[in-house]
């Protein structure tokens, strides 16, 4: 096997990790947390993957484990070691970003998150959507899910085939429905960030993100000349799974032979990064909005009320209670996917069924927990609640 290499090594997100007791942590209870990631991965429960862990401004955890492709023999390739510098598809993990560029709008005064997608999309009004609003959208009760059209993997690159699959679309539920929105989320809240703001939202998350953060690997598709050091996530569970119409597994296929597919714009389900850069976005967050380089992004205002529950109920397309806030997944005082108990200061969002990432605004955690093994939404869970139940565990 051999190892990838990245000019991102010892620099920001990845820097060398500090000593647990600098940041209030056991350093004990730490390694138990990074066996246990790493007993999962011996157990096949991933090929590879990465967990970074962050607090109080300091990286002090940056594990890799396993391989990052070349996994099955049918696909042909050489095994790749994952390193801390892979990048990993981190599909859903993105809607929060998408989430935190309508956050920072609203707060500019650019757009009101209660007014209808169609003040800002007049076209999307088309078919009985015109009361939909954008808060609708960000969580996931807007009613418009489009499972023909997120069939069509080959119509995804082509932006004007989106924008058109968006405004010929009726709903499938009545607003107001709690239905998890696979990509619709965010295709529709991309072309309203474009619409108000007029970048793309690939030049919003450089200009107004990657950059002041000091992230350049927070972005939507990897870059044609990336390809090659780019993990593949596979598909390990015992048969087809669906969400939403959309069969899942079916998706994993498609960009194994097709993997061209990982450099197209995917707003909902597009993330491309690793571990370190997931953590240190969310390090963001919990630290109130300020950048690395000192930049204001979000008041910590805006951020407490895109983090707060705004929703609670049963989500038709997973068929699993859900908590949400505006883009995010919050936790509760019992059992979710952040641990055991009394988990409601934490925030986070998954991507398909292999990557977490989160905050805990008590505990002043920023976490990144990326894999590429993907089976159901309940082996997720049943992975992560034991890591991110020690992480917070290992906070003295």
């Amino acid at each position: 096997m051999r190892s990838q290499d990245s000019p991102t090594v010892g620099v920001f997100p990845q820097e060398e990790p500090v000593d647990a007791a600098f940041v209030g942590m056991s350093a004990d209870r730490l390694r138990k947390v990074v066996r246990a990631f790493k007993r999962q991965q011996r157990r096949g429960l991933f090929p590879g993957g990465q967990i970074a862990i962050r607090r109080h401004g300091s990286l002090v955890v940056n594990e890799p484990v396993g391989i990052a492709r070349g996994f099955l023999p049918e696909h042909n390739e050489a095994a790749i070691v994952t390193t801390p510098q892979t990048l990993f598809p981190c599909f859903s993990a993105g809607k929060a970003v998408i989430a935190i560029i309508v956050a920072m709008l609203e707060e500019r005064g650019q757009l009101a998150v209660e007014e209808p997608v169609a003040k800002y999309f007049p076209e999307f009004g088309a078919g009985g959507k015109g009361d939909i609003t954008v808060l609708d959208v960000l969580t996931h009760r807007g009613g418009v899910l489009m499972p023909e059209f997120c069939k069509q993997v080959e119509a995804w690159a082509d932006w004007d085939r989106v924008v058109e699959a968006m405004i010929a679309a009726e709903p499938s539920h009545r607003r107001g429905t709690l239905a998890y929105h696979p990509l619709e989320y965010g295709w529709v809240l991309s072309e309203v960030i474009q619409r108000v703001d007029g970048r793309t939202v690939q030049e919003f998350v450089r200009d107004e993100l990657a950059e002041p953060m000091g992230l350049p690997e927070l972005k939507f598709g990897a870059r044609p000349s990336e390809l090659a050091r780019v993990g593949r996530s596979y598909w390990v569970g015992s048969g087809p799974f669906k969400i939403a119409g959309l069969d899942i597994s079916g998706v994993f296929e498609t960009f194994h032979h097709r993997p061209e597919l990982m450099t197209i714009f995917l707003p909902g389900a597009g993330l491309m990064t690793n571990a370190a850069t997931l953590a240190a976005f969310y390090e963001m967050l919990v630290s109130g909005g300020v950048a690395r380089d000192g930049t204001r992004l979000l008041s910590r205002d805006t951020i407490r009320k895109y983090t707060t529950r705004h929703v609670m109920g049963w989500d038709r397309s997973n068929k699993a209670p859900i908590v949400l806030g505006r883009g995010f997944f919050l936790g509760t005082k019992t059992t979710n996917i952040y641990g055991w108990w009394d988990t409601g200061d934490c925030f986070g969002h998954a991507g398909a069924f292999c990557t977490l990432g989160w905050g805990d605004h008590r505990l002043g955690l920023a976490v990144g927990i990326v894999s590429n093994g993907n089976s159901s939404p309940m082996d997720l869970v049943t992975r992560m609640i034991p890591i991110c139940d020690g992480i917070r565990k290992a906070c003295l």
